[in-house]
């Protein structure tokens, strides 16, 4: 019982740390992967909205209608962002396995999605034709910068949009697996 002066417990000296309960590793574990899903969450929002500046971006300042696909993308990967978040669990609410397993299979779609457009934008796609060719052609009326120096600038740009997507889609869908195994093994 603690003095009402606010000493010590009685009955302790302060050396019983040994006895007092610890909180079990598998459990800092899943908080710590929670905390990393939930950060590739916020990427992957912040990567899709990347997406869509650069793939609706270059064909409206040309006047043009965006690629099928730009539309098919960000819509899987809203359904997988909101997913993710009801996986994870929003505030005080518990995750759901469902959820996550959702955002897995969603986040594989999404991977699979950005290989095949880096794939159709590298190689099915003629130079000329390509975003980075076309933001160099927009912006060399504008800026007065060499095209060659803003193409390169362009290629530069959607080369890290492939990476990233492939990225963060590949590592938000291992991310939730973990996730939800370990979930599985903390209730066994």
């Amino acid at each position: 019982m603690a003095s009402r002066r606010g000493g010590r417990p009685t009955g302790t000296d302060g050396s019983d740390h040994q006895y007092r309960m610890v909180v079990e590793d598998k459990y800092h574990k899943a908080a710590d992967t929670k905390r990393r899903l939930r950060t590739l969450v916020v990427l992957q929002a912040v990567y899709y909205g990347c997406f869509v500046a650069w793939n609706c971006g270059i064909p409206v300042m040309e006047g043009k209608s965006p690629a099928p696909i730009v539309g098919v993308m960000p819509v899987v990967g809203f359904v997988a962002l909101v997913s993710g978040r009801k996986g994870v669990g929003v505030g005080n609410a518990r995750g759901s396995k469902a959820f996550l397993a959702i955002y897995a299979l969603l986040s594989f779609v999404g991977f699979c999605l950005a290989v095949l457009q880096a794939f159709v934008m590298q190689t099915m796609v003629h130079y000329a034709d390509s975003y980075p060719a076309r933001f160099g052609g927009a912006l060399e009326a504008v800026t007065g910068l060499p095209k060659d120096l803003l193409q390169a600038f362009g290629q530069i740009i959607e080369g890290m949009l492939h990476a990233a997507g492939m990225l963060l889609q590949i590592l938000g869908a291992y991310v939730a697996l973990s996730l939800r195994s370990q979930t599985n093994a903390k209730r066994s």
